[in-house]
């Protein structure tokens, strides 16, 4: 038995035992209360009978236990016939009364009629072994419905604890690594929103597992091109076979190459560094129109040379960001955007009072893919990026607690957009 189920049964059968417990003496109780009271009628009755006989000057009863006391003489009822006796606790009693004698507890009645004095002598009910079959019975009812309860909630138990228990089994085996472990059918309630919440998380782990695997394979690549360039191009000049004329190209060839290995390292340790926190931001009121027309005059020159127009459209906004981290997302937005415009086009990136956003005129991102380019190491179709870029505004954005997205612009283009 698992110790979820004990729990339950616990949880089910305590409460069940101490009311049945608490039943019990209560109907035991009430039982004696209402035993007592026909034994006080008895005992009146038994009185009456006893003053009836000696009004009519007959023999009294000798199946009547109780003492009678004329003229202060007192004598015993019952048994043997009348027997004198000197028992002055009677003289204390009410007409109703309980006593001790030897261990037993005694209910008494008594009856006065001038100079004489009845009292009549019972049992009390707790102590008269007429009720012990009373209690009995209810013991046996007692413990015939605990049996019972138990056994129905060890059948609920179990189907109620079965989902759980086999999903146990599933997380050890997801934790040991078993991939598409099947799970147990799920219950129309909050187990089974558990249960969803594990499938869930299974296929979260699936896509981790192949996104890590792109990445792996993508960065490798990316390492390995701009490295075998550069060792080519070296091996070529240490062997002199490069023509003085080819040797400026060449030079600047193998720096072009360096410096796109360093921005490829120096993305995956900014990506690093934001995923594992260990960048905090340092949040300032910032002109955002400043850093817009800032941003924009630094790239217009890279925009001209391929043909295409760069242009700002911005108002005062003032925002508490991070300066540095949101310019790295303003350039990434728009050198995607560089990336993706025609020769002759305009990259627009405009900045209201509640939202700033970059389009231009490619060929936009389909729909189905709108969701998955913030991911690591996904790349548009064509681009020359390493597919951290988009990854890393993401973590900035999420770390400002900013909505951000991409939609069709008017020109059928991409819009990447920041809601401010």
């Amino acid at each position: 038995m698992s110790r979820l189920m004990r729990k339950f049964l616990l949880a089910v059968v305590a409460p069940l035992l101490v009311m049945g417990s608490l039943s019990f003496i209560l109907t035991a109780v009430l039982v004696n209360r209402f035993a007592e009271d026909e034994r006080y009628s008895q005992l009146a009755r038994e009185a009456n009978i006893i003053q009836e006989a000696i009004d009519g000057n007959q023999p009294l009863p000798r199946d009547i236990q109780g003492f009678i006391t004329i003229d202060g003489q007192t004598q015993r009822l019952g048994g043997r016939g009348p027997q004198p006796v000197n028992l002055p606790a009677l003289e204390k009693l009410q007409q109703q009364d309980v006593i001790d004698v030897q261990n037993q507890r005694l209910l008494t009645y008594q009856l006065k009629e001038g100079d004489t004095v009845i009292t009549t002598i019972r049992n009390a009910p707790l102590a008269s072994s007429a009720l012990n079959g009373v209690y009995l019975a209810i013991g046996v009812a007692l413990l015939v419905t605990l049996l019972l309860a138990t056994g129905l909630a060890y059948y609920m138990g179990r189907q109620f604890t079965r989902p759980i228990v086999n999903l146990r089994s599933v997380a050890q085996q997801i934790g040991a690594g078993k991939k598409s472990v099947p799970l147990p059918e799920r219950p129309n309630d909050e187990v089974g929103e558990l249960i969803a919440a594990v499938d869930e998380m299974q296929e979260q782990l699936l896509q981790k597992e192949t996104l890590q695997k792109s990445f792996i394979a993508g960065i490798t690549h990316d390492l390995r091109t701009p490295l075998a360039i550069i060792r080519n191009e070296t091996e070529a000049l240490a062997a002199g076979v490069i023509p003085l004329d080819e040797l400026p190209d060449v030079t600047y060839s193998i720096i072009e190459e360096t410096d796109r290995l360093g921005l490829l390292i120096d993305e995956t340790l900014v990506y690093s560094k934001l995923a594992g926190g260990m960048m905090p931001l340092k949040r300032i009121e910032t002109r955002l129109d400043d850093l817009v027309f800032d941003t924009v005059g630094r790239l217009q020159a890279t925009f001209a040379k391929d043909g295409v127009e760069l242009v700002a459209e911005a108002v005062s906004v003032t925002r508490r960001v991070d300066r540095q981290m949101f310019e790295r997302v303003l350039v990434n937005f728009l050198m995607n955007a560089h990336a993706a415009a025609p020769p002759d086009s305009r990259v627009i990136i405009r900045l209201t009072e509640t939202e700033l956003t970059v389009e231009d005129a490619g060929r936009g991102v389909p729909e189905s893919d709108r969701s998955t380019i913030w991911d690591l190491y996904v790349k548009q179709d064509g681009s020359s990026g390493h597919g951290l870029g988009l990854a890393i505004s993401r973590l900035i954005l999420d770390s400002h607690e900013l909505v951000y997205g991409v939609r069709t612009n008017p020109q059928g283009g991409a819009c990447f957009f920041i809601r401010l």
